[in-house]
């Protein structure tokens, strides 16, 4: 029996509260113009070598890393090559950066010069009742060295990220010492430092440092602004005020004190992402990589079926990350807030996973909701456990007010919001993850039925179990939920931030406090984290709940692994002690 039925319309950009979806043309690219000679740039990502060498090395537990000359010497393209590429761009008046490790060069020229180079025309096609500007055909340069090109991105003023951040004007304001405190790392915290970590913050806006200092002084952190350092492109609307670079460095940098902060902010677009990470990766400055924006597996699917990304995008970007891993650079991404239905801003209506988390090297974070007590129009909600993070126990209260009825925005925002989780449908399952009980395996509580592409609300949840396959999500959680969140300061106010967002820069500096113990980097932390979650003295604590999930996924019971929660919350010194 169905009790309630909303219909979506597919549409290419959204923005809605909390998430917003951004449309490259309206940041950089003469690709959406008539202007011919106006300057544009895109990225180029070439193949790596010896692939199935390099997965070996970054598969195996070291405390020894590459440098970025050794990558670009075993693993990137030659010299020779590197410089053919740029002769060819430079014989058609095209502006070539090598980011090192020569994996990713970002071109920069006039829009005639760039299709002369890569023989193809822009055209402009309807795409669910949206124009979309693509090449006509897929963009190649000469044979010989088209062969040695992976993938080119950002060709089309489609191209778009999100973030996954979501903020509250109420709720129980908390700092960094509560992450510390409920998370166990204060012990840690205490050793002796043996060196100062960096960490990297990937971002699209700027933010304002008064913020960052107002913060800290309210926090009682005694830093000097002199520790964040700024690497962006020349693109003026990425210094553009950001709550969610604000709330990453203020949360990164008050976790791990000591640490330096990198912050690398680029256009809101896959190609802007992916110039980032060569950047961050290539100058190898940062121990820990954060990573608070990102796109559904589903959309990047539409995306690859229009022809606007290159079949092989998952491998780029799979490419870019082992570079990272190799160097011993530990990174982290959010999973999304919209729980096991990522693409559900964006009409999509099936399961699916957030990428780049669903890449298997790089370590996906998601989010929960710690106890607590608070009124939502006078119903009183109690949570009387640390949970997965999702508003699924409130559909009775918004059911009672008929909040289906409302605007399709503020039904997405109340109805769907949660940490994302699931599998990946680009990747299969690690090796890392075999063999863990839980892992594809899973127990569902179906709210929804999207069988006609539309929501439509069951009366009666449905209880699935069954198995699946691919790289399961998230690997690890803690406190996301906005109406528990944290505090943060921005734009001259006081606010309370949440979402699985939140939680990555704040893994990121529980990393940099390891390096700055250890005085040694520790490289992708999956492999060592899944092998510990099945031993004894395992510092993992799994959420349990019968009627616990992320609007689809939920614990089963007497499993280390489930893709509501994967393998828990995390006792820090614990995991410290177990790998120092």
């Amino acid at each position: 029996m169905n009790l309630k039925k909303m219909i979506f319309s597919f549409t290419l950009v959204l923005c809605f509260a909390g998430m917003l979806y951004v449309q490259e043309a309206n940041h950089v690219t003469a690709f959406g113009k008539t202007n011919k000679s106006s300057q544009s740039s895109f990225t180029i990502v070439l193949k790596d070598q010896n692939n199935n060498e390099l997965v070996n090395y970054v598969s195996q537990p070291r405390t020894n890393f590459l440098s970025t000359k050794e990558f670009s010497r075993k693993y990137g393209q030659s010299t020779t090559t590197i410089n053919k590429i740029k002769k060819y761009l430079a014989s058609h008046h095209l502006k070539a950066k090598v980011y090192p490790g020569n994996l990713v060069i970002k071109v920069t020229g006039a829009k005639n010069n760039i299709e002369k180079a890569f023989h193809f025309n822009l055209i402009k096609e309807k795409i669910n009742k949206t124009y979309v500007t693509k090449p006509n055909k897929t963009p190649k340069m000469a044979n010989s060295l088209d062969q040695k090109i992976s993938g080119i991105i950002g060709l089309s003023n489609y191209d778009h990220l999100s973030s996954s951040s979501q903020s509250s004007s109420f709720g129980v304001k908390r700092g960094p010492s509560d992450f510390i405190k409920r998370y166990h790392l204060q012990d840690t915290i205490n050793n002796k430092s043996h060196k100062v970590a960096n960490i990297g913050i990937i971002s699209f806006g700027g933010f304002s440092k008064n913020d960052i200092k107002a913060f800290w002084q309210k926090m009682g952190i005694k830093n000097s602004l002199n520790r964040i350092h700024v690497y962006t492109d020349s693109n003026k609307d990425n210094q553009k005020l950001s709550d969610e670079t604000t709330m990453d460095i203020q949360q990164a940098s008050s976790i791990a004190n000591n640490a330096n902060i990198n912050v690398y902010l680029a256009q809101p677009t896959i190609s802007g992402m992916i110039n980032s990470f060569a950047n961050a990766i290539g100058s190898n400055k940062s121990d820990s990589i954060s990573l608070s924006w990102g796109i559904s597996e589903a959309e990047i699917e539409q995306m690859i079926d229009n022809k606007i990304l290159p079949d092989n995008y998952n491998d780029i970007i799979n490419e870019i990350l082992l570079q990272g891993a190799s160097q011993g650079i530990s990174i982290f991404n959010s999973t999304g807030d919209n729980g096991a239905y990522d693409g559900i801003q964006s009409g999509i209506t099936k399961l699916t996973v957030e990428t780049p988390a669903s890449s298997l090297y790089i370590t996906a974070v998601g989010a929960t909701t710690v106890p607590t007590k608070y009124n939502v129009n006078g119903h009183v909600v109690n949570v009387s456990n640390e949970r997965v993070w999702s508003n699924d126990f409130l559909y009775p209260y918004f059911n009672s007010i008929e909040l289906y009825n409302a605007n399709q925005s503020t039904f997405l925002d109340s109805y769907f919001v949660g940490s994302g989780g699931g599998f990946s449908k680009f990747n299969a399952t690690p090796d890392y993850q075999q063999n863990v009980s839980g892992v594809n395996s899973y127990r569902a509580i179906q709210h929804w039925d999207m069988s006609k592409g539309v929501a439509n609300q069951l009366a009666t949840p449905k209880v699935l179990t069954g198995t699946s396959s691919g790289r399961n999500l998230p690997d690890i959680v803690a406190n996301g939920d906005p109406q528990t969140g944290y505090s943060v300061y921005y734009n001259g106010k006081w606010l309370i931030d949440g979402g699985t967002s939140i939680v990555a820069p704040q893994i990121a500096a529980v990393n940099a406090i390891y390096v700055s113990k250890l005085n040694r980097r520790l490289g992708l932390w999956n492999p060592r984290i899944y092998s510990l979650a099945q031993s004894n003295n395992s510092p993992f604590n799994p959420l349990y709940g019968d009627n616990e999930t992320n609007i689809y996924y939920a614990p089963q019971d007497n499993k280390i692994y489930n893709q509501a929660t994967g393998l828990g919350t995390v006792n820090f010194d614990k995991l410290f002690n177990l790998i120092k």
